[in-house]
């Protein structure tokens, strides 16, 4: 049998992620966002943006962004840290790992050159199969310089993650990324 487990990244608590809390809150999220989506005159209210060192916490991930107004936006993205094979003594398994970014972001200015802030989660899915599947959640927060131009984006932020306490690095990471996108 497959298993499902929902924990905090570096706290080890398990949650049900099927809650009904967890579901009530996403119910929540889903309501607000079509609530808000023709509520400005932008006439490019989406936009696609590949990232490099992005908000998936991997090589690139890939974001739809939709434009609540002009200052406030919320995205979700997909990012595929990478795929391996596991050996175990009940055999060979396969493992994706893929990683979820979601987030809202607040725009600091009114021109095309300005200032940004995100504050997020990314999930990250291991599915491996004959395994199960494992969920890790980490918390981030990012500022920098976005360019918005009529047909292209481009963002150099800097993020801090939160990966909780290890023996490898600090609790809080930080990195640059580099986005590029289209809106539409």
């Amino acid at each position: 049998m497959y298993q499902f487990k929902f924990m905090i990244h570096g706290i080890g608590k398990v949650y049900n992620f099927l809650s009904p809390r967890l579901f009530k809150f996403s119910l929540w999220i889903v309501v607000s966002f079509l609530f808000c989506c023709n509520g400005f005159s932008q006439t490019k209210k989406n936009a696609v943006v590949l990232e490099f060192a992005g908000k998936a916490f991997s090589y690139y991930d890939i974001s739809y962004e939709r434009y609540l107004c002009e200052k406030f936006r919320l995205g979700i993205g997909i990012g595929l840290e990478g795929m391996s094979k596991l050996y175990s003594q009940s055999g060979v398994h396969s493992e994706f790992d893929f990683r979820f970014p979601v987030y809202g972001a607040l725009i600091l200015g009114k021109k095309k050159h300005h200032m940004i802030t995100e504050i997020g989660v990314t999930f990250e899915e291991d599915w491996g199969i004959g395994i199960g599947t494992y969920t890790d959640l980490w918390p981030f927060i990012s500022g920098g310089y976005e360019y918005i131009g009529s047909k292209f984006i481009f963002r150099l932020p800097i993020y801090l993650v939160y990966v909780g306490p290890n023996e490898w690095w600090p609790s809080v990471l930080p990195w640059a990324g580099l986005s590029i996108g289209v809106p539409f």
